[in-house]
């Protein structure tokens, strides 16, 4: 029978290229992204840890005297519960008015800065 149909079915050569074309594109674009994120995330932990320390110093300022100097090791432990994240690095002191501090998630580029008004940059 030469006037026979080819059923034959499946994708063509063509149609799997372009499937795995967009399927790469796709994946360097969100790979882009959870980089992103991902490092977004760890600034917001250093963030995090900082309003902790200003919150634990505003504590120990309301102790002791606003011109007390407070920092890390004042505060740290059971009396004003500051505990920082493993992978964060807090260094900073000051009294109420001068307070300053920056801290470094050490997976992050970047370094945050709290002042004595507790705003965070």
């Amino acid at each position: 029978m030469n006037g026979s149909i080819n059923n034959q079915t499946g994708f063509t050569l063509i149609e799997l290229l372009i499937v795995i074309a967009i399927v790469g594109i796709l994946a360097v674009v969100s790979g882009s992204q959870y980089i992103q994120l991902k490092e977004r995330a760890y600034d917001l932990d250093a963030q995090t840890s900082l309003q902790h320390l200003y919150r634990a110093c505003k504590i120990y300022w309301g102790n002791n005297s606003s011109t007390s100097v407070c920092d890390v090791s004042a505060v740290s432990g059971p009396s004003y519960g500051f505990v920082s994240s493993s992978n964060i690095t807090i260094s900073g002191s000051g009294t109420e008015s001068t307070f300053s501090a920056t801290a470094n998630h050490s997976a992050s580029t970047n370094t945050l800065t709290i002042n004595s008004a507790g705003a965070v940059s």
